[in-house]
């Protein structure tokens, strides 16, 4: 074969990789529609077609547990996962049987805020009041959900032990318990859509309250025990249902994660525009307003992607502090 003609074959067939690179789509696992976590996918998935050119679904389904085995298999490209699936995944233990080894972390998305809802008249001014009291449990189609009720209550010096329960399948039906007058107080995100249903269903005695959380070192101590979480104080804005005043209530980081799979370029370009777009973040949704630029990683036991780990280094954010 001829240089010219040699040439022009490369040429033609690095054309084509080319093109078959940009239309590849790029799967963006999330939670179910409705969740904080589809949300926020919708909204990277937007810049990531906006900014990186890159042509990107997101796929609801029924939870990260579900979907964590497939990003270590690089069957979907990128999800959102939180600091005791991501942990426990990697692992194999809890809600995950095998261990997902390919599981990477790209960046920390946004902390979500978890608390106690309660309605707005009953008595319940502390999570320390819960004693005694009725709670949602069992969460089968969220198992995270009894780790993160178990760190709330830990605050408080509390356990399972000391409150009565009510069997349900997830955080999003025990607030639907709490509209229905069956439970005293149920576990959420601050701003979701159940917590707003709830709102309105108990219109007549003042709608939800959020409960503050001790945020003594002490208190700090134990959540730490069961999760790595830390307090937070949201401030009333027009999305915090349930937020009258300054509240306390407990934070835990949420990951923008993939797999070992993805290359390291395109894993680059994602976490350096999230480093560069918190405005754009915030416009997408609410929940960014509390992502952090200058500090996007944390120690968690789980591995950070190569790529990220690069950009990470170029920007003086790594190690993880």
């Amino acid at each position: 074969m001829g240089i010219l003609k040699f040439a022009a074959v490369a040429a033609l067939a690095s054309g084509l990789a080319a093109t078959a690179q940009a239309q590849q789509v790029r799967v963006i696992a999330s939670n179910p529609q409705g969740s904080i976590f589809y949300a926020g996918s919708v909204v990277f998935g937007k810049m990531m077609d906006e900014k990186l050119k890159m042509q990107v679904r997101v796929q609801p389904m029924a939870g990260s547990s579900t979907y964590i085995p497939l990003l270590n298999r690089g069957e979907v490209d990128f999800g959102l996962t939180n600091v005791d699936d991501s942990r426990s995944a990697f692992k194999g233990v809890g809600n995950f049987r095998q261990p997902n080894p390919d599981l990477r972390l790209m960046a920390i998305a946004f902390p979500l805020t978890l608390g106690a809802l309660v309605i707005n008249d009953a008595p319940i001014k502390t999570i320390n009041d819960l004693k005694g009291k009725t709670l949602p449990w069992g969460y089968n189609a969220q198992v995270t959900g009894r780790v993160l009720q178990e760190a709330l209550l830990a605050s408080a010096g509390l356990t399972m032990n000391d409150v009565k329960t009510v069997p349900t399948q997830s955080l999003f039906s025990g607030v639907d318990l709490l509209g229905e007058g069956k439970v005293d107080a149920a576990v959420i995100s601050v701003g979701t859509g159940q917590g707003q249903q709830a709102n309105q269903k108990m219109s007549s005695r003042g709608g939800i309250r959020f409960l503050n959380m001790d945020a003594s070192p002490e208190a700090v101590a134990r959540v730490r025990k069961v999760l790595p979480a830390r307090p937070f104080v949201v401030q009333p804005a027009p999305h915090a249902v349930g937020i009258m005043g300054p509240t306390t209530i407990m934070a835990y980081s949420i990951f923008f994660s993939t797999s070992a799979k993805m290359p390291d370029d395109v894993v680059y370009n994602v976490v350096k525009m999230l480093h560069e777009s918190k405005d754009d973040l915030v416009k997408g949704h609410p929940v960014f307003r509390n992502f952090e630029p200058k500090g996007m990683n944390e120690e968690i036991g789980v591995p950070y992607h190569p790529g990220a780990i690069k950009f990470y280094k170029e920007i003086g954010q790594w190690p993880p502090k």
